[in-house]
């Protein structure tokens, strides 16, 4: 019983083993033979004909399925360099905008508790008469704030966009000429469809980069607000 169950192992893994050879599937079921006799037709009956356009199918074949793996090549460099530059353009123009926003806000703050600082040294007046300008800055406070949680929302993206991305191994596992569909991202399950992953893991994807972009905008709104908010208590 156990060398029957072997046997029916062995000729499982076998039969799996043979679905994946490429010879297998092109050739298997008397598709070989049919070849043969066709180009045998064509010949004219001239075996050493035959056989010269048996050895040039199997040339041009050979090179059909090269230019297919060669194909699924460039496209996994290209996937490869088309990230990086992506990811090193994301940071770049993400980094510098907050920066930006952040020393405009910050920047505001600094210039308003001068003005006040060198206003009241000149009167000899407290400073707690300045308190109505002290109080319009909230915007900027708040705009610094924006400018925190719009990075903090970046990096989340970036780490969900990573994982939405093919892994080196399945990109590798892609490269077979064996492969019936397009590689796996980090984080999708096997059994899920491109469809279902999108609906599933996008949501979170396109969440945190809109939350980045609309604190990143809410951040400069904010410094207009604050501009717009101490001019008027100055000029009052």
């Amino acid at each position: 019983m156990g060398a029957s169950k072997d046997q029916e192992t062995t000729t499982d893994t076998d039969t799996s083993s043979d679905d994946k050879n490429v010879f297998n599937q092109r050739f298997a079921q008397g598709r070989l033979k049919g070849t043969i006799e066709h180009l045998r037709n064509e010949a004219g009956g001239d075996v050493e004909l035959t056989r010269q356009a048996l050895s040039d199918f199997f040339e041009l074949d050979r090179q059909n399925m090269h230019d297919h793996f060669q194909g699924r090549l460039e496209y996994a460099r290209h996937i490869i360099a088309r990230r990086d530059a992506a990811d090193k353009g994301m940071i770049e123009y993400g980094l510098q905008t907050l920066k930006w926003s952040f020393l405009l806000n910050a920047g505001a703050i600094a210039v308003v508790l001068a003005y006040i600082g060198s206003a009241a040294n000149k009167s000899g007046g407290s400073i707690a008469a300045y308190t109505p300008i002290i109080r319009e800055m909230w915007p900027f406070v708040a705009g610094c704030v924006a400018v925190t949680l719009s990075g903090a929302a970046g990096y989340f993206n970036f780490c969900y966009f990573e994982a939405a991305m093919p892994s080196p191994e399945a990109l590798n596992n892609f490269l077979a000429t064996t492969s019936t569909q397009w590689p796996l991202a980090r984080v999708q399950l096997p059994e899920e469809t491109p469809q279902e992953f999108n609906k599933r893991f996008g949501w979170w994807v396109s969440a945190s980069r809109n939350a980045a972009i609309g604190l990143a905008v809410v951040s400069a709104a904010l410094f207009a607000l604050g501009a717009v908010l101490i001019m008027e208590v100055i000029l009052s």
